[in-house]
């Protein structure tokens, strides 16, 4: 019987322990893609990129459109060139293919890589105005929306960062 009552004393004292533990502990949560995409800086960097893209996908598919020309053109003239200069013609148009491919997929990772470098930038500037806000409201710890299973949105920062990211990033 005492160790039973030594055993519940300690459980009691735990128990009271973390709840006065946890009433110190502020957590929060904010979602960083919604920060990106629907703050004022952020928006302008995504129409930024996205223009980008549009603008590489617009070069290439008028280079597409042209090799398929030559493609059809070749296939054309199948019956009245020779076997040779057929297949001379077909091997060139296939290197040019190969170039293209190249190209296309040179400019696309250097897009990506450009994109990645600007959304780290911008999360650069804006991680010191959310470390500030932290201090500023005695937040111990901040989460990423997209690692919670469930949460109260009493607890979510989101807006609030994207009113202070408006006011501090031009």
């Amino acid at each position: 019987m005492l160790n039973f009552s030594k055993l519940f004393f300690f459980y009691i004292l735990i128990i009271y322990n973390t709840y006065a533990y946890s009433d110190e502990q502020k957590i929060v949560y904010l979602n960083l893609n919604f920060i990106v995409e629907n703050s004022t800086p952020g928006m302008q960097i995504l129409q930024e990129l996205e223009i980008k893209k549009k603008q590489n996908i617009k070069k290439f598919k008028i280079k597409e459109n042209e090799l398929l020309t030559k493609e059809k053109d070749l296939l054309n003239k199948k019956n009245i060139l020779s076997q040779d200069e057929f297949e001379s013609k077909a091997l060139a148009l296939s290197e040019e293919m190969k170039i293209y491919n190249t190209e296309r997929k040179k400019i696309f990772l250097e897009f990506e890589k450009n994109k990645k470098k600007e959304l780290n930038n911008f999360l650069g500037k804006i991680t010191p105005l959310i470390e500030n806000f932290v201090k500023e409201n005695s937040i111990n710890i901040v989460l990423n929306e997209k690692n919670l299973f469930i949460a109260s949105k009493k607890f979510d920062i989101t807006d609030q960062i994207i009113q202070i990211v408006n006011q501090n990033i031009k």
